[in-house]
């Protein structure tokens, strides 16, 4: 295949063979020619094949949104003879890495550093790579492709959070929420004296008998609050791109919530991906839930109504939408807090945060209110 200077050489070499035949002007015939030979030559150098052995070995099968894949590739030389300077191509997700390779001796062996950028999340395919080589013109080049695939998981990106703040804030002060119960298996606080209506069950009858006055058991109820961070995943709400600020968003508020020692859960609006009814523990668990999610339209998303239909209970809610979201909404909103995040994402009434992309969000984290 003729590069562009390939090209410019193959035009001129029929301007220059007509133009000299037409005015009889050998000169240029004899120009013309030679281009031609320079052309051939060019050709049949680059489409020369290249016997190298390529391994290429992914040290990052799982990267961040964003962090490029890293990858080395061990070229073999298994000929006597030396191996022109080569490129190798690989791509992953459309984007595309090149990685020169210098000269190699006879039965030698390099290795080179190949980063192919990432800027969505998801399984995506790597390769298969191929190696180009260019004549020592640069008129031509050469391809040969391998069948060396591989795969790569590009999760959301987790932006570190400063403190406890905003709704996080409200969360964590009251992440043991003390209730008197009689639940005889509540935590035990103290003893005090038995008055009417007092749950009898609960009287301490040797402390009784030794102080001469019922007494009771005092219990309190140690309930962790249900901290539910929703993705808002229909289409109409935001871009491709501001979905993938979305969802680095949702990551970074679940792990950082998760490292706070509060109850999480991680939920979507879309039925395809729903997210987990239970609560989350692990910080993989919720890169591995948010990692396929995709944007759906209305007829494919579920109301925040059918996702807590069975009640919030103790449970707050953080609900990451687009600029033009939220896509739904609560009947109850005093523990729904709507953020915003997207190009030209604005706050307004029942919006708590608007932020245009997940650097910003984590910016305005600490004086969220």
């Amino acid at each position: 295949m003729l590069t562009r200077s390939g090209l410019g050489a193959a035009v001129a070499t029929i301007v220059l063979i007509v133009c000299g035949t037409w005015w009889r002007y050998e000169e240029l015939v004899v120009v013309g020619a030679a281009l031609a030979v320079a052309l051939v030559i060019a050709l049949w150098s680059a489409r020369a094949t290249q016997r190298a052995d390529v391994v290429r070995i992914v040290t990052s099968p799982r990267v961040a949104r964003g962090d490029p894949v890293r990858a080395i590739y061990r070229v073999t030389n298994p000929g006597r003879r030396r191996l022109a300077p080569m490129t190798i191509v690989d791509e992953c997700d459309e984007q595309v890495a090149r990685v020169p390779i210098g000269e190699i001796g006879p039965l030698d062996r390099t290795e080179a550093v190949g980063l192919i950028p990432t800027r969505r999340r998801g399984l995506f395919p790597i390769g298969p790579w191929a190696i180009e080589r260019t004549d020592p013109f640069r008129l031509a080049v050469g391809r040969r492709q391998s069948d060396a695939t591989g795969q790569i998981i590009v999760h959301p990106r987790i932006y570190p959070l400063a403190g406890p703040y905003g709704a996080m804030h409200t969360v964590e002060d009251e992440a043991i929420v003390r209730t008197a119960a009689s639940d005889p298996l509540s935590g035990f606080v103290s003893l005090r004296e038995y008055v009417d209506g007092d749950d009898p069950r609960l009287i301490h009858w040797p402390t009784s008998a030794r102080m001469g006055t019922l007494m009771l058991r005092e219990h309190v109820e140690l309930r962790r609050p249900e901290f539910t961070v929703v993705l808002d995943a229909v289409d109409t709400a935001a871009t491709a791109d501001d979905f993938e600020e979305m969802a680095d968003v949702a990551a970074s508020v679940s792990v950082h919530a998760l490292g706070s020692g509060v109850t999480v859960r991680l939920r979507t609006t879309s039925r395809e991906f729903p997210g987990a009814a239970r609560p989350i523990d692990r910080d993989t668990q919720v890169l591995d839930l948010l990692t396929p999610v995709r944007q759906c339209d209305d007829s494919a998303s579920l109301a925040l109504a059918e996702i807590f239909q069975g009640g919030l209970d103790h449970s707050t809610i953080v609900f990451i939408t687009g600029p033009s979201g939220p896509s739904t909404t609560l009947r109850n909103a005093d523990r729904l807090s709507v953020v915003r995040i997207g190009a030209g994402a604005e706050a307004g009434i029942g919006i708590t945060m608007a932020a245009d992309d997940a650097v910003t969000f984590v910016q305005r984290w600490r004086p969220w209110m």
